[in-house]
């Protein structure tokens, strides 16, 4: 699926007479595919979310991405900047979900509603006003924040007195008008986007200084921990970058596969050996390290090693043998094995466990997101949440 070729239509559609401009793209072949919308940040555009879009194609989606009505810096939709507010934003996407399940190649009544910052405020209030019509909501950083600046009288680059609110709030880098402000500075962003009943996943940085991490962590309370599956990513801040993004992307592929982390396994190399036999080489590094998660936790046992054997300066097998003895989540002592195998292609974890709880990822392959860090990577081992029926 990941190297399949992707078809891009160009689409529009209609918003209280405005033209609303945007891309469909979707698997070249096959169909009709389930629909997944991308909804932009506040001042960018369609183009800031195709990495989203592309990575949902390789998993047989159709995705939708468009820009905002007024919006968007430099946007191809209808609109002035200065009529633009959260709810037009609404009103949009609302509109955009309407078109795509009316098109052949969709399939089903249903979509998937992903927002990065203001468009992830907008993606879950409309997600709790069309309810079942939404299938999953992913959420990227979310600018809940918005009343709460509204009320301080400062929205990103605009300073203004909240008891008395212009017409305008400034010009640069966009217009933006005063009912921006108005139409938000008394409403509840939790009261806004609860009642959705569907799956959700909020990604957010522990760095982000334009909307603070509280903010999705009483959204994951609003929407009840059952629900709602916060990730962290240490250091990120607004908007990802590199390895941030690939990280974000990794939790999106498995969420909308049904998948959620099980627990990540923190490695700790403790040194390295190598033996050379003409062009080729065995490298061994033995490590240490500790598994933390929903499903489990517990220590690295002794003995736990890496093997690598390379040509040249290409690495052709590594493979990573090692037991974790530990605790699952309903409070048995169990141990899980781990054989993670990388033949060029990238790796493949085997996990086998003697607990009884999690006895069902014996017969389940799990996926993994390998994310590299200077002394040792983490390993998040993936499959189907812990409180799914069995």
């Amino acid at each position: 699926m990941n190297n399949m070729q992707i078809e891009k239509q160009a689409f529009s559609c209609q918003r209280d007479g405005l033209t609303i401009r945007g891309h469909a793209l979707m698997p070249r072949t096959g169909g009709p595919f389930p629909a997944v919308i991308v909804s932009h940040g506040f001042m960018s555009d369609q183009r800031s979310v195709t990495q989203y879009a592309e990575a949902l194609v390789a998993e047989g989606f159709a995705a939708f991405i468009y820009d905002f009505c007024g919006g968007c810096v430099k946007g191809t939709s209808d609109g002035a900047s200065r009529d633009m507010t959260v709810f037009t934003e609404v009103e949009d996407l609302t509109a955009v979900i309407d078109f795509a399940i009316s098109r052949s190649y969709v399939q089903g009544g249903k979509v998937i509603l992903m927002g990065c910052s203001q468009g992830g405020f907008v993606s879950a209030i409309t997600a709790a006003r069309l309810q079942e019509k939404v299938e999953k909501l992913v959420l990227f950083y979310p600018a809940l924040c918005i009343p709460d600046d509204a009320r301080a009288g400062k929205m990103m680059f605009f300073r203004f007195d909240p008891a008395n609110i212009p017409d305008i709030l400034g010009k640069w880098p966009m217009e933006l008008g005063g009912d921006y402000a108005r139409s938000v500075i008394d409403r509840n962003p939790y009261e806004l986007i609860s009642g959705y009943p569907g799956k959700v996943l909020i990604v957010h940085g522990t760095a982000d200084r334009v909307v603070a991490l509280r903010y999705s962590e009483k959204a994951r309370e609003t929407y009840g921990h059952d629900c709602c599956t916060l990730v962290t990513i240490d250091g990120a801040g607004h908007g990802f970058k590199k390895e941030a993004d690939r990280k974000a992307i990794a939790y999106l592929r498995e969420f909308v596969r049904g998948r959620m982390e099980l627990f990540a396994v923190d490695v700790k190399l403790t040194g390295h050996s190598m033996t050379r036999k003409g062009r080729e080489a065995e490298l061994i590094f033995p490590f240490t390290g500790t598994a933390e998660g929903a499903a489990f936790h517990g220590v690295i046992d002794p003995g736990a090693k890496d093997v690598q054997l390379w040509r040249g300066l290409k690495a052709r097998h590594c493979l990573a043998d090692y037991t974790i003895t530990g605790t699952d989540y309903t409070g048995k002592a169990c141990s899980v094995h781990i054989v993670n195998e990388d033949n060029g292609n990238g790796w493949t974890p085997t996990v086998t466990t003697d607990s009884a709880a999690l006895n069902y990822i014996n017969s389940e392959p799990c996926t993994e997101y390998f994310e590299p860090r200077k002394g040792g990577p983490v390993i998040h081992i993936f499959n189907r949440p812990v409180t799914a029926e069995r």
